[in-house]
């Protein structure tokens, strides 16, 4: 990502998250599938982090009958530049999920500044060891997961499910779980990734600018490990997960030119991986886009739906 404007950018991102919630409802209007045409009452559930703290979730799960092995599934994360935001934002979303045969899980997560990174990163792995242990009540197939998230969501979608096969000493400074952690082995492994407008790479932010301090502890001179480590693009590697990025051309909140950048970086590193441009579309507008709704449900129905 390509922070092309001062600390006022982020400013923009934090203000823009506030107005996410008002317009929600009307995001992605639901596509009806053969298979199902009615709404899914959410169930909301809740899960303990080792850190004590509640995390809560919405759990669609659709009104057909399973699959043998389970419905696949898809973890959905809010988006608010890591300070606000809400699971229900996603609502339409996981409604268009589980009418098409998904079961979707949007979450909470702990919010900056209280909470610093890698806070946000090891709540959405609780939600991943969460689903593992309540595949039989949801009849979740934790070998079909995978991770769709907006902004500051597809930005942690994006680096928790990157760094899914990594080696403890590679990603250890993505998390505050110990190696010894029980949690390790009860994680299931992300699947296939989709992403709408995330922030990727947070090195070209100048040295002593303190914008994403709120997130990161600081400045990159300060953190320069942490600022490498919360960078998504840092982490692309062949043995990574599908990747489908969606990101609108006149976006200046998180510039375009990040997730062109990001593109270039998976496929240099031989992944899957596809770049949806939403044409003349901004930031909180390609969130909204039909554009979003159709290549997110398309990507998990070819990567996840046809095993």
């Amino acid at each position: 990502m390509k922070f092309r404007l001062p600390g006022s950018i982020f400013v923009a991102s934090v203000l823009s998250s506030l107005i996410f919630g008002v317009f929600a409802t009307f995001a992605a209007e639901p596509t009806p599938s053969a298979s199902s045409t009615q709404l899914v009452v959410p169930i909301e559930s809740q899960y303990q982090p080792a850190t004590g703290i509640s995390g809560h979730c919405n759990v669609y799960v659709p009104r057909i009958e399973p699959p043998k092995s389970g419905f696949p599934a898809v973890l959905v994360i809010h988006g608010g530049g890591w300070v606000a935001g809400d699971k229900w934002t996603m609502g339409s979303y996981c409604q268009n999920l589980a009418r098409e045969g998904f079961v979707a899980v949007s979450i909470n997560y702990r919010h900056a500044p209280t909470f610093k990174f890698p806070a946000q990163a090891d709540d959405v792995r609780d939600a991943l060891v969460w689903m593992n242990q309540s595949r039989e009540k949801y009849q979740i197939d934790v070998n079909r997961i995978g991770a769709f998230g907006y902004s500051a969501g597809g930005h942690l979608a994006t680096l928790v499910g990157l760094v899914g096969d990594a080696s403890y000493e590679q990603c250890a400074l993505t998390t505050s779980w110990p190696a010894d952690d029980a949690r390790w082995e009860k994680l299931p492994k992300i699947k296939a990734i989709c992403a709408g407008g995330p922030p990727c790479d947070f090195r070209p932010l100048p040295l002593d600018n303190t914008a994403m301090t709120f997130f990161l502890g600081g400045s990159q001179r300060d953190f320069p490990k942490v600022y490498q480590a919360a960078s998504p693009i840092t982490h692309a590697t062949p043995d990574d997960p599908p990747v489908q990025i969606i990101h609108g051309d006149r976006d200046f909140i998180v510039p375009f030119v990040g997730s062109q950048e990001m593109l270039s970086t998976l496929r240099a590193a031989g992944v899957d991986s596809h770049l949806e441009c939403v044409p003349g579309q901004g930031h909180m507008v390609t969130f909204m886009h039909p554009t979003t709704n159709s290549t997110m449900l398309n990507f998990f129905r070819r990567k996840l739906a046809a095993n």
